[in-house]
């Protein structure tokens, strides 16, 4: 998906990483086949972002309901792994931001 294209059925649970970075900042752009959607962006304090299809086939109602997106500093499971795991001593502080845009 670093060039767009339809999602349709492809079923989507990873964590990315390597990201594209428009002067540090990250893109993720949805967008319906009429031009609405919305754009995320995020700065580079969130190295990964993981990506989520809403998939739930046995429960139409529910099926394809949503798409998470959400802007992360450390991979899943980073607790074990240690993998760009921020550790914070007491008083400090991490700071990371995001926009979501209507388009």
């Amino acid at each position: 998906f670093r060039a767009p294209r339809a999602i349709d059925d492809v079923f989507i649970d990873h964590a990315f990483t390597g990201l594209d970075r428009s002067d540090r900042i990250a893109e993720v752009r949805l967008e319906a086949p009429g031009g609405t959607g919305v754009v995320m962006t995020w700065d580079e304090r969130c190295p990964w972002v993981q990506v989520h299809t809403a998939d739930t086939p046995d429960a139409e109602a529910t099926h394809r309901i949503g798409l998470a997106v959400e802007p992360m500093t450390c991979p899943p499971d980073a607790f074990n792994s240690g993998t760009d795991l921020v550790a914070l001593e007491p008083g400090d502080a991490h700071a990371a931001s995001w926009r979501i845009t209507a388009i």
